[in-house]
């Protein structure tokens, strides 16, 4: 197995419903699983990753719920459901046995494992782990977790970032007291924005494993534990405390690590010691009966995901590409609905949704490599290609796949001047800095509400008024800035691409132009061009029942 770190997706059918896991994996050695904390995501083993890809062959799931993983069917998420899960998840990857380090939730989980499905774990490293009373636990379950909804002004998000500094402050966070005070420094912005970022992918499921942890009595399965067992946590951690709570068994080792450093290095040695599976052969990921399902695609400018319905396309089917900030999370209104009566394929370009994210070429040129590389892996011979808003960040390829594409669909494309596209360079893609006080969060949130109010997104002035129902769905909202957030710069190098690149394409190919009747470009696209034309609804949620008459 290499060491770079790859990006996975595996389909499980079983006691949960049908549901798909993301992972991460890399290295080589015997086979452990990295689970993560709450409400982080497998992203956060990064680093680990790299610096056990000798000793290890690493598998990092995002946690039901997570980071890309689908939520557990069930009407209120334990431990035990989540550690019988990732034994269904190992199951389908073809793993047999293997070890497990965790942190925090990711530790609670791997003692449950270690409790329950013991013939199946070598050795468990628990870093960090957490012991209630009555009392606490009561108090926990009132104030510690409370519901993550989108507001309509933006609100939620400054709860949001208030929340992840609290929580270096104190612990619990919402007790803010003498004895609550922790001695931490507050971590740099960037890393608070991180941890944001991951309960906005989480939204309001961020309480699913978070609340099982809390509720999980480890202090009574610690003294049963068979495996061989190391239990520790840096003196620093506030977890570290509940150490002295539990009673070892005759497997299990406990005790602190001075730091951070020293806990991890006595995990890898209790891990290697006792961990002997290295035979591994990771099953593919299978197409799910119902719905759309993500895969990963290795192309020249790195992991590319994706979401189809088909394995092998019979003819013509529907590729869709988002718009430049989103991902196929952000146009689920459109390709949920269509999927069921099409086959279909949705891409998450370049720097955007699960696809890679450092990206070395230049950005268009990465975009049209990697759709290119896509669709001669798919082995798709014809089709029809559906692009939303930009469609000049894949001029190149549409030029020289003409003779593959057999109809294109550009929704709401922005043909625009020179002029436009100047202003818009020097207006429409601020450099947002990631502040200390979290303001930035508020800045896409307007962003992206004041695009469904006003054209162009910052003409807040009665001229820049549309004419159009206003598509303000919080839910939708969210999706839209969370993506647009996690796909960073990439965002605006491509706008500004695909802007410039658009000026001076031509198209030579059956098109059709959809615009919602009173868009402010819905006039602009013939002026120059033979398209068709298709009206679109106003509410974007009827948008694949107008797709349906062309597709």
């Amino acid at each position: 197995m290499s060491s770079k770190i790859k990006t996975k997706f595996q389909t499980i059918t079983g006691k949960f419903g049908e549901r798909q896991v993301r992972y991460l994996t890399s290295g080589s050695g015997p086979v452990i699983f990295l689970l993560h904390q709450s409400p982080k995501s497998a992203d956060e083993y990064k680093p680990l990753m790299e610096m056990w890809a000798n000793d290890f062959c690493m598998i990092a799931p995002d946690t039901p719920g997570f980071g890309s993983s689908d939520p557990l069917k069930s009407k209120k998420v334990t431990i035990e459901e989540i550690a019988e899960a990732t034994i269904e998840f190992a199951d389908a990857l073809g793993i047999d046995r293997f070890g497990l380090y965790g942190f925090h939730t990711g530790a609670i989980i791997s003692i449950a494992l270690a409790h329950k499905f013991s013939n199946r774990i070598e050795a468990i490293s628990c870093n960090g782990v957490l012991v209630l009373t009555d009392d606490e636990l009561e108090k926990i379950r009132a104030e510690y977790l409370p519901p993550f909804l989108p507001k309509w002004d933006g609100s939620h998000l400054s709860w949001l970032w208030s929340r992840m500094r609290e929580q270096l402050v104190f612990f619990p966070w919402h007790e803010r007291t003498q004895d609550a005070r922790m001695q931490f420094s507050i971590s740099d912005p960037l890393i608070l924005h991180e941890n944001a970022v991951d309960v906005m992918r989480a939204g309001d499921n961020y309480r699913s494993a978070y609340g099982a942890a809390f509720e999980y009595r480890l202090e009574n399965f610690v003294p049963e534990l068979k495996v061989p067992a190391l239990i520790t946590a840096g003196e620093w951690d506030p977890l570290c405390k509940c150490l002295e709570d539990l009673t070892p068994s005759e497997s299990t080792l406990i005790e602190s690590s001075k730091d951070q450093d020293q806990a991890l290095e006595k995990s890898r040695i209790h891990l290697l010691k006792h961990s002997k599976n290295t035979s591994i052969n990771l099953s593919e990921c299978a197409l799910k009966h119902n719905g759309l399902t993500k895969s990963v695609i290795e192309t020249a400018v790195g992991d590319i995901c994706i979401q189809k319905n088909f394995d092998r396309a019979d003819e013509n089917p529907l590729v869709i590409i988002p718009p430049i900030g989103g991902s196929s999370k952000t146009i689920e209104y459109l390709s949920n609905e269509l999927s069921k009566e099409k086959e279909l394929m949705v891409i998450d370009l370049p720097g955007h949704g699960e696809s890679v994210k450092d990206i070395e070429a230049p950005i268009l040129d990465a975009f049209n490599q990697a759709v290119s590389n896509v669709i001669n892996h798919q082995n798709v011979e014809q089709f029809t290609l559906a692009i939303i808003n930009h469609h000049g960040s894949l001029s190149q390829f549409i030029n020289e796949n003409n003779d593959c594409i057999d109809h294109l669909i550009l929704i709401e494309p922005w043909f625009v001047d020179k002029a436009f596209i100047e202003e818009y360079k020097e207006k429409g893609l601020p450099d947002i800095k990631k502040e200390w006080h979290g303001g930035h969060l508020n800045q896409y949130w307007y962003i992206v509400r004041d695009s469904k109010l006003f054209w162009p997104w910052y003409n807040s002035v009665i001229d820049g008024i549309m004419d159009l129902r206003p598509q303000l769905d919080e839910t939708q909202l969210q999706d839209e800035v969370t993506e647009l957030i996690r796909s960073e710069s990439n965002w605006i190098s491509a706008m500004t691409g695909s802007l410039n690149a658009s000026t001076n394409m031509e198209i030579d190919v059956k098109t059709t132009v959809c615009y919602r009747k009173n868009h402010p470009l819905s006039q602009s696209a013939n002026q120059k061009n033979n398209f068709s034309e298709l009206q679109l609804d106003d509410e974007i949620k009827n948008w694949s029942k107008n797709l349906k008459t062309i597709v």
